[in-house]
Formats: C-alpha cells, sequence, structure tokens
C-alpha cells in the first residue's frame, strides 16, 4: 500500500471513528430524552394511582366496568374518569389474581409475572417496553391500595420509527465522513508526497542510469524539504568524488607510464643484447630495481589516496617530538645532509605510523629540493611542525598545486618522485584534525607548517 493510500485510509477511519462516537452519543442521547418524556408523562399517572384511599383507581377501572355493564374490585364508579378515546393512550386494570379486568384504549396489555406480582400485593411499580397488537408500548405498572393495579401504556412506536430513522441517518453521516475524509486525505496526501514521489523518481533515475547530474525539484521548509536538500548535496557530494575518482585514475595511467615504460625498455634491452658487458648489465639491473621500487611505493600510495583509508592502526597518545627525532636520524643516514632539530614535548592523539609518515615525507621533500651542503632545519613546537629547507623557494604558479595528487612542477620533473607525497600528507593531517601551510622563507627556501591540536 502506497504512503497516500495509507494517509487516506487513517483519514477515512479517524473520521469513521470520530462520526461514530459522535452518532452513537448522539442517538443515545435523544433515546434517553424521549424515554424520559414518555416517562415523565407515565409517572404522572403513577402517582395519581398511588392515593391511599385507591379512589383514583376506582374512577378509572369502576366507571369502566359499569360502561361494560359489570362490577369491578375497585369500589363504584366515581365521575371524572378518565376519557377512553385518547389517541395512543391505554389504560388497563388489572386484579389481584392478575387478570385482566378492564381495558381503556384499542390495545390489550400483556401481564408479566412482575405485573401479576404487584397487583396481587397492591404495591410497587414498573415501567417497560412492550409488543401489542403490532405495537410497541411504553408501559406503567402500579399496585393500588386494597389490591389490584393499574396499567398506563403510551404508544412508543412514533419514537421507535423517530429513532430508526435517526440511526439510518447517523449512518449515512458515517459513511459520507468516512468517504469525504479518505478524499480530503488523498488531496493532502497527493500534495504532500509529492516531493517526496519527485525524489524517488531522481533516486530511481540514479539507480538506472548511474548519472548523477539528475534535477532535485526545489523544496521548501519542512521535513521533506530537509531531504531533499540532503539529496541534493549527497548527489553533489558523490558528483564530486566520482571527478575526483576519474582524474585519479586519468593521473595514475599517466604517471604509471612513465615508470612502465623504463622497465619495458629496459627487460627488451637485456633480451636482446645478450652480450652487454657486465657494468653496462648491472646498470640496466640497478635501474630495474630503483624503477620496481617507485612502481611499488606509487602502487602503494595509489591505493590509499583512490580509497581514502590507511591502516587499521588503533589511536594512541603519540609524542610528536621524538618521532620527529627518529625521522631526522634516519634521514641524515640515508641523506649524509646537515638536518638541525629544535624540539618541545608535544602529544597529540593519532595513529603513529601514519604521522611518521607525514613529518618524513616533508623531511623528504626538503632534502630531495635543496642541494648540499645547505642545511635543513625542522622546529617541533606544541601543535606546530616546522620543515625548511634552503632551497630555491615555490614559485608563485606552483603555489596554488603544491597538494594537488600528482602535480609536480617543471624544476621537480627530474626528480624522483609520483607527485602524491604532498597530498598524502596533506590527508593525513586532515585526518588528524590539522591543517598545512607552505610559504617561502623571508631569508630563501620553503617552510612547510603542519598544525594540530594539543592533547592536554
Amino acid at each position: 500500500m502506497t504512503l497516500r493510500a495509507r494517509i487516506a485510509l487513517a483519514m477515512a477511519i479517524l473520521a469513521g471513528i470520530t462520526a461514530i462516537v459522535v452518532g452513537a452519543t448522539t442517538y443515545v442521547s435523544t433515546d434517553q430524552r424521549v424515554r424520559g418524556e414518555v416517562d415523565s408523562y407515565l409517572d404522572t399517572y403513577v402517582h395519581r394511582y398511588q392515593d391511599i384511599d385507591g379512589r383514583q383507581a376506582a374512577v378509572t377501572c369502576g366507571q369502566a366496568g359499569n360502561r361494560r355493564g359489570g362490577n369491578t374490585p375497585f369500589g363504584p364508579a366515581t365521575p371524572g374518569a378518565p376519557d377512553e378515546g385518547v389517541e395512543g393512550v391505554v389504560f388497563q386494570c388489572v386484579g389481584t389474581s392478575g387478570q385482566v379486568v378492564t381495558t381503556i384504549g384499542t390495545s390489550t396489555l400483556p401481564v408479566s409475572a412482575r405485573d401479576a406480582d404487584i397487583a396481587a400485593v397492591g404495591a410497587g411499580t414498573q415501567t417497560r417496553t412492550v409488543e401489542a397488537n403490532g405495537k410497541v408500548w411504553r408501559v406503567a405498572t402500579v399496585g393500588i391500595s386494597g389490591g389490584g393495579a393499574v396499567q398506563i401504556a403510551r404508544d412508543y412506536g412514533e419514537t421507535h420509527r423517530v429513532l430508526s430513522a435517526l440511526r439510518l441517518r447517523l449512518l449515512g453521516i458515517v459513511i459520507a465522513a468516512s468517504a469525504i475524509a479518505a478524499l480530503i486525505g488523498w488531496l493532502i496526501a497527493r500534495r504532500s508526497t509529492a516531493p517526496l514521489a519527485h525524489l524517488t523518481d531522481a533516486a530511481e533515475t540514479v539507480a538506472v542510469t548511474g548519472r548523477l547530474d539528475v534535477e532535485v525539484p526545489p523544496a521548501g521548509r519542512d521535513e521533506t524539504g530537509r531531504l531533499a536538500r540532503a539529496f541534493a548535496t549527497m548527489l553533489a557530494a558523490l558528483g564530486r568524488s566520482r571527478e575526483q575518482q576519474q582524474q585519479l585514475v586519468q593521473d595514475a595511467g599517466h604517471e604509471l607510464r612513465t615508470p612502465l615504460t623504463s622497465l619495458r625498455t629496459n627487460i627488451e634491452t637485456l633480451q636482446r643484447y645478450s652480450n652487454l658487458s657486465e657494468e653496462t648489465r648491472r646498470m640496466i639491473l640497478d635501474d630495474l630495481q630503483a624503477e620496481t621500487r617507485e612502481l611499488g611505493a606509487l602502487v602503494d600510495e595509489l591505493v590509499q589516496l583512490a580509497t581514502d583509508t590507511w591502516d587499521d592502526e588503533a589511536e594512541t597518545s603519540v609524542d610528536v617530538d621524538a618521532i620527529t627525532a627518529a625521522i631526522i636520524d634516519r634521514a641524515r643516514r640515508r641523506s649524509g645532509r646537515e638536518i638541525t632539530l629544535d624540539a618541545q614535548p608535544w602529544s597529540i592523539e593519532g595513529r603513529p605510523r601514519l604521522l611518521e609518515r607525514a613529518i618524513g615525507n616533508l623531511v623528504d621533500n626538503a632534502t630531495k629540493f635543496s642541494d648540499a651542503p645547505s642545511p635543513i632545519e625542522v622546529v617541533v613546537r606544541p601543535g606546530v611542525v616546522i620543515v625548511r629547507d634552503h632551497g630555491p623557494g615555490i614559485s608563485a604558479i606552483d603555489q596554488p598545486h603544491l597538494f594537488d595528487r600528482f602535480y609536480r612542477a617543471d624544476t621537480a620533473r627530474s626528480k624522483p618522485g609520483s607527485g602524491l607525497g604532498l597530498a598524502i600528507v596533506e590527508q593525513i593531517v586532515t585526518a588528524h584534525g590539522g591543517t598545512i601551510t607552505a610559504a617561502n622563507h623571508p631569508g630563501g627556501g620553503a617552510v612547510f607548517t603542519i598544525s594540530m591540536p594539543v592533547t592536554d
């Protein structure tokens, strides 16, 4: 069932329940009110026939018996008996044995066991609804002092017909209200869910075609609007991610082509010329080994950048000054360069190997792009790592692109490297909540500054 159908059904059920409650309350209230009026009419006679000497019963039952040529147990007739021609009203006198003595009206009323008991003792009352001669009556039975009872009945059929008609009307109102509520609910749901339907169409288009440039309809400030804006933002982010991946693949293909070409050339040389000198063969093998290492490092960096994930090393407290000192010792041994360190204690919550790689890449870049015997200066302060070289510095053209993947300055194309080192540094620093900047030092050379939060 669709959302629109569920909303329409819910509104129909709610309206139906409301109409049923209101209708039932109206019906019960009307029934009680009408019955109360009839019972009030009967109660006036009940009080009248409860006189101590039974004269009122004698008026009714005695005169009625005389008119029919017989005697009654209710005493002699007294002037002032009710008119037996009153439409819709019946008076019936019941003897002490429970038999009907006289009836004034068009119908004979049934005598129940309770009515007979009241007549036998001449005390007590009962009011009930009965059917007699095809009509519905509201009957009040009242005991007479000295024995016997009088039944007073009023036609209740018209009231039943009115209540039956009321039931039908209320049923019609329930059905109409439910139908109208369902229609209104459908219209409201259609209008309310229209943005959701557009979003669904857009999502299905993306799923079927793979296109991320699907137009997302404008939305308001409600929850649906927030969902539409979030969906549009998600599509934009996915689009940027796809563009970056495509660019990464293109750049990777370009960067991999150079070492692969060199490898192929060297291998073909070894295969084609079997009489190469030992020195030439050694040079080719050394070149192959260097190219293989370069290619392996490039593949590792590509995998990390493409997946935007790193190893599963857990975060821990890292002494930045200590790992920087270890990096500098290793760089001194490899390059034979003069590298100075001015460090103060500083700890950060992070991944040791990643932080070591980020700082190590900066130190390696400094040794690569500055010539010996110029020194390399490293400064560690709480929250900051600064690496400065005394090389040619950073040109204005290269400055905006230093941290782009595979970007290499014209002056660096003759040097080994993939152009991914600074991009990896930026990614690691950003993952640790920090930033990295590059600038030219007033005294010459380039300065790279890592800024990261300090652990208390």
